[in-house]
């Protein structure tokens, strides 16, 4: 996360120091950025994704189905950007993998001015001041029963349309919100589409010896990478 916003505060400073704007080698070396500055998180949460998928074999199950029917639609075509946002439980998929193990467990904000927050009889409960620092805590926020009920259960549903309304404004924040959000979110998103696709396509993803059933206890540090690791198997699928 921290690396992903030095390419707004680059792109800020770039802009801001040349009035006619970035350059074609500006905008070349913040793509290049996003690749490089995304590396680590998604093959993390791309882990965390295939441990879902194997632990939860119905949602697996739902999600083959979804990407066959995906695949005979094709017809032998190349699968592109469009395609993949078509695919709405894939999309659900994703979405609640950064639910449970978002990339960074927290954020921060520095204040820009002062401001008082009231509750609903308008009394001040909380002041803070230009300049202070603000942390965000975003694993907190994802795992609040009162955000979203059974947090610990991997459920995809959770973002359909019919219950898509039901999230409160300000408790999902994967990439964070606002002019300091992720601007590389789209093209993060998009990779962890394409790669579970097609894993998913050609293996039926299992529970190996090592995996851990729990993985949460398992968690270290500020990118919750589990202390055994990811261990899971992949047995390709049988095709005519």
């Amino acid at each position: 996360m921290q690396a992903q916003e030095q390419i707004t505060r680059t792109t800020t400073t770039n802009a801001e120091e040349k009035p006619e704007g970035l350059t074609d080698e500006d905008v070349l070396a913040q793509c290049l950025f996003f690749f490089f500055a995304g590396f680590e998180t998604i093959s993390i949460t791309l882990c965390f994704a295939t441990y879902e998928l194997c632990m939860n074999p119905l949602v697996q199950s739902k999600l083959f189905e979804e990407i066959s029917d995906m695949q005979n639609h094709l017809e032998g075509k190349p699968l592109d950007y469009n395609d993949l946002n078509k695919m709405d439980y894939l999309d659900m998929v994703v979405s609640e993998t950064l639910r449970k193990w978002p990339t960074a467990i927290a954020t921060d904000r520095e204040c820009a001015k002062d401001y008082d927050l009231r509750d609903e009889n308008d009394e001040v409960v909380l002041s803070l001041r230009k300049g202070e620092v603000v942390q965000i805590p975003i694993f907190a926020l994802h795992h609040d029963p009162e955000n979203f009920p059974e947090p610990q259960e991997f459920r995809p549903e959770r973002f359909s349309d019919e219950h898509n309304s039901e999230i409160k404004p300000y408790t999902y924040l994967p990439f964070g919100l606002g002019p300091r959000s992720c601007i590389g979110n789209r093209l993060a998103v998009m990779e962890l589409k394409l790669m579970i696709y097609n894993l998913v396509l050609d293996y039926n993803l299992l529970p190996a010896t090592k995996t851990v059933t729990n993985m949460l206890q398992s968690i270290v540090g500020f990118r919750l990478q589990p202390k055994e690791l990811f261990w899971l198997k992949c047995v390709p699928r049988k095709t005519n």
